[in-house]
């Protein structure tokens, strides 16, 4: 891979797209603190039908530093509700529980990231690497912006990588190993980077980063802003990033 200062040579995920970030990631110069926790979802198939999902992307709920506070709060609305089952999950969310856990997220000290890959732009040899290839590359390059944008390049950080658990034995096996190794493409002398993957069902970070990837979706793939405008546009850390451009752009 082309060294970008992120992640290191290795070329096992580099694809002949652009690879420079965004100018407005790039000049980022924000003040930064030592530990970072990226909760992770991904949305659309993994696959390269663009008749499946016109994207698949990946989107973060991003904290710096200690936010159990904030944690909590998501426990004790959920927790006030009858109807709630099966832990965290925003699909099995009632109409009033969406509300009120949205509501709690516009009062959290949190960002939000999201790169989407458009399918249908994907060269003929990129599409020759298979589908975990696309989880991989995707998760890589998301990682890197989000990592790239709170760094200010000479700091030690720590960044928390959280991503759900999935519970097919398999492709259970494959995504570790994929987390893993961009956990390891990712690490550098600056910047320690820890992969986590815990069960979504019981993980409130993860289901922030669930309910923010949503809204930004029903923005993009339906037109339908509502969510994001009222809950998720003040909270995005830098604009939504489409390294192979738009889907109506091929």
């Amino acid at each position: 891979m082309v060294d970008n200062g992120i992640g290191g040579g290795d070329d096992r995920i580099h694809d002949r797209h652009d690879d420079t970030l965004p100018e407005h990631v790039c000049d980022a110069g924000i003040d930064t603190k030592s530990e970072y926790w990226c909760y992770l979802d991904e949305t659309g198939t993994p696959d390269f039908d663009p008749d499946s999902t016109p994207y698949f992307a990946f989107g973060s709920a991003v904290f710096e530093g200690g936010h159990g506070q904030a944690l909590m709060h998501t426990l004790h609305v959920r927790a006030c509700r009858a109807g709630v089952q099966n832990g965290f999950h925003a699909s099995h969310d009632s109409t009033d529980t969406k509300t009120a856990f949205f509501e709690c997220i516009r009062d959290m000290d949190v960002k939000f990231y999201a790169t989407f890959m458009a399918k249908c732009n994907a060269y003929d040899y990129v599409k020759e690497h298979g589908d975990l290839w696309l989880y991989k590359y995707t998760l890589y390059r998301h990682a890197w912006s989000v990592i790239a944008h709170v760094w200010d390049g000479k700091s030690d950080i720590t960044v928390h990588l959280v991503v759900a658990k999935i519970n097919l034995s398999r492709r259970e096996r494959e995504v570790k190993e994929a987390v893993e190794d961009v956990r390891r493409q990712l690490n550098q002398k600056n910047i320690t980077v820890l992969a986590h993957i815990w069960d979504s069902n019981s993980s409130a970070g993860l289901q922030i980063a669930d309910y923010g990837l949503w809204a930004l979706q029903r923005m993009i793939v339906s037109g339908k802003p509502g969510h994001y405008n009222r809950y998720i546009k003040d909270k995005v850390g830098h604009p939504i990033w489409y390294p192979w451009y738009r889907a109506e752009e091929n």
